[in-house]
């Protein structure tokens, strides 16, 4: 591994393959800096290393079900061994809403099955979730590190299908924003993300707690606060 993959930050971004993530992804690649990229699918994966073909040394990929709590933990491990650390999470850990399973959730709330209902939520609330409980031990024992939970946009409230989107964004929030009075302690920095940000807000986003870290005179376990802030176009609620 040459010296340049071996310096600048590590980033670990979930929904790689499209989006924010992809955008992200090239944007941190391109930036110089290491990515540890999750896809749903090896297709997607392959798509992905051929898109970033000459980044490859720089760039880790692997298919993943956020909703499987024990493979985003081997998953997280893998990323932390192959670069030595995580210094950035883009957590926008949601499958696709048409996903398996979850066709019957836009009905209203009074018809929704029991089983559509479980399926979307393992999706928008524990999905995200599980990344974050894979992610946050490590950042607690570097002391360092950002977390960034999206929480996207959805109609709202009384728009169709809403309900349990909404349920599960307001739910990552409540999460995140908890999470980010903890991380405080240490100097970790969660920031909830709200809307439909691009790749350079994210990256401003970090460099910018980043600095504040680095300017800040206390020591590092006592940071001068926390981030539960909004980038993109609009705020989580």
């Amino acid at each position: 591994m040459t010296a340049t993959a071996r310096t600048g930050r590590v980033w670990f971004v979930t929904t790689a393959g499209h989006g924010t993530g992809r955008a992200v992804t090239a944007a941190a690649l391109a930036r110089g800096e290491r990515v540890a990229a999750v896809v749903p699918d090896e297709a997607a994966r392959e798509r992905l290393l051929a898109r970033h073909d000459e980044h490859r040394r720089r760039l880790f990929v692997r298919a993943l079900d956020v909703t499987d709590n024990w493979s985003v933990n081997a998953t997280v491990c893998a990323a932390a061994d192959r670069f030595g650390r995580l210094d950035a999470i883009v957590n926008d850990a949601r499958p696709p809403r048409r996903s398996p399973g979850t066709e019957d959730a836009a009905a209203p709330v009074g018809w929704i099955p029991q089983a559509a209902a479980r399926a979307r939520m393992e999706s928008a609330f524990f999905g995200p979730l599980w990344v974050a409980q894979a992610v946050l031990p490590l950042l607690y024992e570097q002391r360092s590190g950002h977390l960034l939970q999206l929480c996207g946009s959805v109609g709202p409230p009384g728009a169709p299908g809403a309900a349990l989107d909404r349920a599960g964004t307001c739910a990552v929030v409540a999460l995140s924003r908890a999470a980010a009075c903890e991380a405080a302690r240490v100097g970790v920095d969660i920031s909830v993300v709200g809307g439909r940000p691009d790749a350079g807000a994210l990256l401003r986003l970090v460099d910018g707690a980043a600095a504040r870290r680095r300017e800040a005179t206390g020591p590092v376990s006592a940071p001068a606060s926390a981030s539960a802030s909004a980038a993109g176009h609009g705020a989580a609620a």
